[in-house]
């Protein structure tokens, strides 16, 4: 399959990164004149802003205390603390390898939506925010809101905010990566990848600097998730544009991780003989493997707190536990001694869990004595592709739910996308009118996810833009003396810990040790944390109330102090005080469990004093 007529527009696209990237040079060399005018919100920007001819103002709108938005992410209105002014920019080129407009991987351009407070309540700074899986949003169409609910909590904090829909507005639908014929949209890939990331902190930095009349004093990025994996790609590859990033569970490493997710339907496929699509046998699987999570947890929970603070070193194993196989059942040392059909395991099921806990192979085997230091990120397993989640955490809907996208864009061929039959009822499957054949992913052996995660891999600098996001050098953002802070929950249930681990120590690796890291980048692993957006936070079986949670602003605090807005009020204190972060106290919501999140490659551990006692924890 021929990519060149895709790797012309590329080449546009990067001009136009060029291009962006001068008028954030021209924009940091200029200062304001002291007599320099404010804006006022009204169609008046659409005319006084002009930064280039790709960026079009679609729509200004002055926003009043107390009126009701709906967030692209919130199920009930928000209801806005502050006046402000939110300003819709459209910046161009579209997607021009496509020319059929009813197709979603058709698109003018990049919208981006820009928040700003009153001149009176702005405190100078920017915290630009980021997006979230596959992105989209209302941010190019006049009477929506694109941006997810954190970017107007920082307005309303004070910060100018600025959020993009990532180059394409179909929200959270990845259909847009295939143009109409069946091809990878490679141009999509550009703006999704890095592209967006750079106009949103260009074009904010300038519309900032004339609606106020003056060059914010900070910029910040402020991302989770996918929108962690962007301000990743900016800080490894542009770093200048900001000062200071906030980068929360990352989704780094999408080749590897992404990719490997479907590796749990060819364990079901190859050693049980269904998958997703038999809803009922899934179903029932999903509730054993919940079960043996909680034995994993009796298992290993050794402080007693109802969650693991080190799932790394848990070695829990089903196969070798008489209460989690059925009566009789032989398994490997021990025989079954569980008379619950719902809950009790048979040896292919529990040997079928444990390879799935070790991650991807080319033959399906796994290491039952696997060391905790190459289950925590530090080293690949024997034959091991990539990691997977740790024990304890919540895999259900990798079970009941088919997860190929990146399958199918690894081999160039939507057929291999899974269709509604195969996902959860929460996941957009693939629309694409070259074909309807779906579930070709069926077809694959562990040999041919192995080699596909190896073609994703070799197809990044081309065809996917480097969306893999995980360049070790950081010596260009460590000499222009920029900060970065970073943190991951233990239970994360979309993207597995153990790869941000191994990024954080491959930068050790290139960068000079773990002490010349935190010299400008420190991560924390929180115990209990499962994937999560700002502000509304998961953890273990649900229980947000018993563990210790970072401090966040969100729907339910919108205007908080600093010492509820914690890891955010750590970065700022390093970038304008000097002030490195050490030891972050974490307290549950029910104020019964507090310890601190720790500065890696030091964990959080359990001292063996009274558990409700915060001296009874510290970092080692």
């Amino acid at each position: 399959m021929s990519t060149a007529p895709h790797i012309i527009h590329d080449d546009n696209r990067a001009r136009a990164v060029v291009t962006a990237l001068a008028l954030f040079a021209a924009l940091c060399g200029t200062t304001a004149p002291a007599s320099a005018q404010q804006l006022a919100c009204d169609d008046g920007i659409k005319t006084a802003f002009h930064p280039d001819e790709a960026t079009t103002v679609v729509a200004v709108r002055a926003i009043k205390k107390g009126e009701e938005l709906v967030a692209q992410d919130s199920p009930r209105p928000i209801t806005m603390a502050a006046d402000m002014c939110l300003v819709k920019l459209l910046v161009g080129p579209g997607f021009t390898a496509e020319k059929d407009k009813t197709a979603r991987s058709w698109s003018e351009g990049i919208g981006i939506e820009v928040w700003l407070p009153t001149p009176a309540n702005w405190n100078t700074r920017i915290r630009n925010y980021g997006g979230g899986g596959w992105v989209g949003g209302g941010h190019r169409t006049v009477d929506k809101i694109g941006s997810k609910v954190p970017a107007l909590v920082n307005a309303n904090m004070g910060y100018a905010s600025g959020t993009t829909d990532a180059g394409q507005p179909w929200y959270q639908d990845g259909s847009f990566t295939f143009l109409s014929d069946g091809k990878v949209n490679a141009e999509a890939f550009r703006d999704f990848s890095v592209r967006a990331m750079v106009e949103q902190a260009v074009k904010t930095r300038a519309l900032v600097t004339l609606y106020y009349g003056k060059a914010p004093a900070y910029a910040y990025y402020d991302g989770h998730s996918q929108g962690g994996r962007q301000g990743m790609k900016i800080a490894q590859d542009y770093p200048e544009l900001y000062d200071g990033y906030m980068i929360a569970q990352p989704a780094l490493n999408i080749p590897q991780f992404g990719t490997a997710a479907l590796y749990p339907q060819i364990v079901m496929k190859t050693e049980l003989g269904f998958t997703a699509l038999d809803k009922p046998k899934a179903t029932a699987f999903a509730a054993k493997i919940d079960a043996a999570n909680k034995r994993a947890l009796a298992a290993c929970d050794k402080a007693g707190i109802g969650f693991l603070l080190d799932p790394f070193a848990c070695d829990y194993d089903p196969a070798r536990d008489a209460a989690a196989l059925c009566s009789g059942e032989a398994g490997q040392g021990v025989t079954g001694s569980n008379a619950d059909a719902a809950t009790c395991m048979s040896l292919k099921e529990a040997m079928a869990l444990d390879r799935i806990w070790f991650g991807a192979t080319p033959d399906g085997s796994y290491d039952a004595a696997q060391s905790s230091d190459s289950r925590s990120g530090k080293v690949l397993g024997t034959k091991q592709v990539w990691w997977a989640f740790t024990r304890t955490t919540a895999i259900g809907s990798q079970i009941t739910g088919t997860a190929a996208g990146s399958v199918a864009l690894a081999l160039q061929d939507v057929r291999y996308a899974a269709d509604a039959s195969a996902t959860n009822p929460s996941d957009i499957p693939f629309n694409n009118g070259s074909t309807t054949e779906r579930n070709k992913w069926q077809e694959l052996s562990y040999a041919d996810l192995a080699d596909t995660v190896n073609k994703n891999l070799a197809l990044q600098p081309t065809l996917f833009s480097n969306l893999g996001t995980d360049k070790a050098d950081l010596g260009k953002l460590r000499d222009l003396g920029r900060k970065i802070i970073v943190y991951s929950g233990l239970v994360d249930d979309a993207i597995p810990p153990a790869g941000n681990v191994n990024y954080h120590e491959r930068v050790a690796v290139q960068m000079g040790g773990h002490a010349e890291v935190q010299k400008f980048m420190r991560m924390y692993l929180l115990p209990g944390s499962a994937h999560s957006s700002q502000g509304r936070a998961y953890t273990v079986s649900g229980q947000n109330d018993s563990v210790p949670l970072p401090k966040l602003p969100g729907n339910a605090n919108q205007t908080p102090t600093r010492e509820q807005d914690q890891f955010f009020t750590a970065l700022t204190d390093w970038v304008e005080k000097g002030v490195a972060p050490g030891e972050i106290a974490l307290t549950s919501r029910d104020s019964k469990l507090s310890y601190p999140a720790c500065v890696y490659p030091s964990r959080t551990v359990w001292n063996g004093g009274a558990v409700t006692q915060a001296a009874s924890f510290g970092c080692k």
